[in-house]
């Protein structure tokens, strides 16, 4: 089973980097058929270049994983694009955010689909990609495929993307890492600032208040979790100090931003409960208008 990553961003090319170095069977496919070469730096080890090879969607037989490292409003365009070559296609998402699934499910009902949560990290400049940390990668089937293909995917992934671990239920995962980016995200974007200093005083109100909200939000919809959402924050936030958040990262280099899939998927979700989160909604509005 070949692997096909879609898109050359700073994840997609640190998986063709590790499919290299293991000799996986993949290719990459890009906006053109034309792919940058990598000049890759691992965490650990010694750098090198290499010539990722490249697939159009019309060579794609029918059998292979596709791995979409991408931002989460991009993964329903590229699907779409993509949607007459796909045939028994094995898919996985890895972004952040939420609400791609229903959007995936809705467009290719029936497509085995698998979720994943990961904490790889990597810095693309040009060509130049920088893995920045090692991290392990939560995976879900959704809709699985058939046992014997079900393990094929299985047994790549885990070579892939080791350390990972598969989960009968993702969801509590997903919503743990949400209401982080809930928080971080948008505020280390809209007050300009490193991860780090959201753990001085002048937004720990803004802070508790977005995280009572996000908890009545949990509660509602009985995910697990809730107890341990101040401490993880507080942990996360402190693991990466020094960094600065994609969300930050995209208003500071003038691109979209996914707060559609992070808050705005908070508030979708407590509407159709008849319930409303003021703060994430003034949040969600100032990151909005930094865009325009």
């Amino acid at each position: 089973m070949n692997i096909v990553i879609v898109g050359q961003g700073a994840i997609g090319s640190l998986l063709a980097a590790r499919c290299h170095t293991q000799g996986l069977n993949y290719r990459v496919l890009g906006r053109t058929p034309t792919l940058q070469p990598i000049d890759w730096q691992p965490y650990q080890g010694e750098p090198f270049s290499f010539n990722p090879p490249a697939i159009t969607p019309q060579t794609m037989r029918g059998d292979e994983l596709l791995i979409l490292p991408l931002k989460a409003y991009q993964i329903l365009p590229a699907l779409k694009l993509l949607k007459p070559y796909l045939k028994k296609q094995k898919l996985l998402l890895l972004h952040n955010g939420m609400g791609t699934q229903s959007e995936v499910e809705a467009l290719l009902p029936g497509l085995p689909l698998a979720l994943g949560i990961t904490r790889m990290a990597a810095l693309k400049q040009a060509n130049r990609v920088t893995e920045t940390g090692l991290g392990g990668t939560d995976l879900g089937w959704v809709n699985p495929p058939p046992k014997a293909d079900c393990l094929a995917v299985e047994d790549l992934l885990d070579a892939l993307l080791t350390p990972c671990q598969w989960h009968e239920d993702l969801k509590p995962l997903q919503w743990a890492k949400l209401a982080v980016n809930a928080v971080i995200n948008p505020l280390t974007a809209l007050h300009n600032i490193a991860n780090g200093q959201l753990a001085q005083p002048e937004y720990q109100g803004q802070i508790q208040a977005l995280n009572e909200e996000i908890a009545m939000l949990m509660r509602a919809l009985n995910i697990q979790g809730v107890q341990d959402l101040a401490p993880r924050l507080t942990q996360v936030i402190d693991a990466t100090a020094a960094n600065y958040s994609s969300m930050h990262q995209d208003v500071t280099h003038g691109r979209k931003t996914e707060i559609d899939y992070i808050n705005g998927y908070l508030i979708n979700e407590a509407k159709r409960l008849g319930l409303s989160l003021p703060c994430h909604v003034s949040l969600y509005q100032a990151i909005k208008a930094l865009q325009i």
